[in-house]
This record gives C-alpha cells, sequence and structure tokens, in this order.
C-alpha cells in the first residue's frame, strides 16, 4: 500500500467538488487502502480523497480512540446540523503545521455509504462529528481556513506565504 502524494494548499485540486462514486469496487476499496496508509503516516485523523488528487467523494476518519473504530465514508452528505455549535482547535493535512479555531456543530447525522455499497445513516457528536465536518467540506471544495472568523481570517493571510 503506497502511500500518496497529500496535496498542500492552495493547490487547486483543494478547491474543487468531487464527484459521487459510482462503482464499488477493488478499485475503490484499494484507494481506501492507501488513503488509510497516507492519514497514518502522516498522523492524520481524516482525509479526503481531493488531498491526495482524486476527486471522489471519499472519506477515512480514525480517531485512534478506543470507543470508535476507523469509518470509511462514500459520498457523504450531512442531513442534520444540530444548531449548538463549539469552537475548537482544527489542523489539516493539507496546512502541514497550521492550526486554528474553527466553530462546527456539535451534533450531526450523516448518510454515507460504506465500501461494499450499503447505505448508513450515524448520529455523530463532539470530535469525530467535527472531523466528519471538515472532511465533508473539503469534498465540497472548502477549506478549513474558510470556515475562521474573520480576524482569524487575516492572521492566516499573514501566514499565507507558507503555504504558496
Amino acid at each position: 500500500m503506497p502511500v500518496l502524494k497529500i496535496y498542500k494548499y492552495p493547490a487547486k485540486v483543494l478547491r474543487q467538488k468531487t464527484v459521487s462514486v459510482k462503482k464499488f469496487d477493488n478499485e475503490l476499496k484499494k484507494l481506501v487502502k492507501d488513503m488509510f496508509e497516507t492519514m497514518y503516516n502522516y498522523k492524520g485523523i481524516g482525509l479526503a480523497a481531493n488531498q491526495v488528487g482524486v476527486s471522489q467523494s471519499v472519506v477515512v476518519v480514525d480517531l485512534k480512540d478506543k470507543n470508535y473504530e476507523p469509518m470509511v465514508l462514500i459520498n457523504p452528505k450531512i442531513k442534520f446540523l444540530d444548531k449548538k455549535k463549539e469552537v475548537a482547535e482544527e489542523g489539516c493535512l493539507s496546512f502541514p503545521g497550521y492550526y486554528d479555531k474553527v466553530s462546527r456543530n456539535k451534533k450531526i447525522e450523516v448518510e454515507f455509504y460504506d465500501v461494499s455499497g450499503k447505505k448508513q445513516k450515524v448520529v455523530m457528536t463532539d470530535l469525530i462529528a467535527r472531523v466528519v465536518q471538515h472532511e465533508v467540506d473539503h469534498l465540497n471544495g472548502i477549506v478549513f481556513v474558510q470556515r475562521m472568523t474573520f480576524i482569524r481570517m487575516l492572521k492566516f493571510l499573514v501566514h499565507k506565504k507558507k503555504f504558496e
């Protein structure tokens, strides 16, 4: 299983919306395995396919927490966002070394397909909900700095040259 290249900001692929997966085959399973391997190599807890240059709606998540199994979310759609929000620090493998505070919904319901093509619906809270929101944003061409407050965005723009 090769470690894939992670595209760094401001790569165009990070700002493009991905396409839905239509075929649940061995090629998809290989992509998922390679994405997990890549995420683990870079010590991440979530990775979207477009971060490795693949324009498919695929996310892998592993909180490395005994309460959660590693997850694969294919064609994920957030169906419910609780009104209660929480501000917490986030980072991103496409923004190495950059962390800042982002407001996210504390509880979500997400609908997706597993790697076999079976439809799933899961309610998530706290960190897993944050990670899934972050990764679904990637699939929609949205990077986490776009979710920051105006003041925090200005701070990012000062550090932006580091990524260009």
